[in-house]
């Protein structure tokens, strides 16, 4: 009886987690992320994705990740034979002021201008700079959406030494086109610290159905497991010096001859 009063005032002085997150939002401060990513049916690869995210005032204004890929060895062999064995060379990716910068990864796969390492593209990348998570929890205008879709509240144990409370929900919605049905089902979950709420973890639990025209039904599904520390670190983004920018639509860009030769270009 002791615990369950103890839990029930614990729960009942729970931090608003929309209030707690707009008081982080400050500039030049920030969270830093951890985050594992995987594809069922596997299509050989898990990432992982770690980095800094950096606030403006209501929102994630800079981030700057670097995410690492893991085959198990079923990589399609239709892939192997267009790219090549995957190396699995880590990636780096800023995004900041409205270009998202890449290096690394798949840009290994073009030939760059000499001297050139980084390739910028216009337009902003993930709004929520969590790696491989679907849901943006770091705005508080859709965190409070996000948290109208919880069906269940309880306590979440400790969470990198702090207490917490777990947030559960589902969202389904039909993003069907015609000749194409797709449905999207997402579960998610929140820790959240139950005396200052903060964000402490983020799982979500995606899944993509769609039929064919014959009326086969596939699926597809995306988790992500992510973790915030740091809440409130001084962060600060920088872009790439200019001198090893590329820009994606630069002439100088190519594939790699090794790709190119793998490509059937028909007779």
């Amino acid at each position: 009886m002791v615990t369950a009063l103890t839990t029930g005032a614990a729960q009942a002085k729970a931090a608003d987690p929309v209030a707690a997150l707009a008081a982080q939002l400050k500039s030049a401060h920030g969270v830093h992320f951890n985050s594992v990513s995987q594809i069922r049916p596997t299509l050989g690869f898990k990432s992982r994705s770690y980095g800094n995210l950096q606030f403006g005032r209501s929102r994630v204004t800079a981030s700057d990740i670097v995410t690492s890929s893991a085959t198990d060895g079923t990589v399609p062999k239709e892939l192997t034979e267009l790219f090549g064995e995957f190396s699995g060379t880590a990636s780096q990716t800023i995004n900041l002021k409205g270009a998202t910068y890449m290096t690394g990864g798949l840009v290994d796969f073009l030939q760059l201008p000499a001297g050139k390492s980084w390739i910028r593209f216009k337009g902003k990348g993930n709004a929520s700079g969590l790696g491989g998570s679907a849901i943006n929890v770091l705005s508080p205008k859709e965190l409070r959406t996000l948290l109208k879709s919880t069906t269940s509240k309880k306590a979440g144990g400790v969470v990198n030494g702090v207490a917490t409370t777990l947030y559960t929900g589902k969202q389904r919605l039909d993003l069907s086109v015609p000749g194409f049905p797709l449905l999207w089902t997402l579960n998610w979950k929140l820790w959240i610290g139950t005396e200052d709420g903060l964000i402490r973890r983020i799982a979500t639990h995606d899944v993509l159905e769609s039929t064919d025209n014959k009326g086969k039904s596939s699926k597809v599904v995306l988790g992500s497991d992510t973790y915030l520390t740091n809440w409130g670190k001084k962060v600060w983004i920088d872009a790439p010096a200019e001198k090893f920018v590329a820009d994606f639509d630069d002439p100088g860009i190519s594939f790699q001859p090794s790709i190119v030769g793998a490509i059937n270009l028909g007779d």
